[in-house]
């Protein structure tokens, strides 16, 4: 009985190490689309705007954003103040 106890722990940790590396590996391919995106986005908007003949977004600026937008999804520990 205690052996078949210990085969079954073994096993539902087996299961649970699989569904946590499916769901790390979910998260990881969203990331890498969402980076996609974003690249082929920026690379499009670029284009358009030579193509118009404007200024495209500054990298600076570009970088401020992505910064000031990164800070809204991960607030620093402690909350707002």
């Amino acid at each position: 009985m205690k052996r078949a106890l210990a085969y079954l722990a073994l096993f539902l940790l087996t299961v649970l190490e699989m569904t946590l590396g499916l769901i790390a590996g979910a998260a990881a391919m969203v990331s890498v689309i969402t980076e996609m995106v974003a690249r082929a986005t920026a690379a499009g908007g670029d284009n358009f705007a030579r193509r118009v003949r404007i200024c495209p977004v500054s990298p600076r600026l570009r970088t401020e954003m992505a910064n000031v937008l990164s800070g809204l999804a991960n607030p620093a520990a402690g909350g707002t103040r």
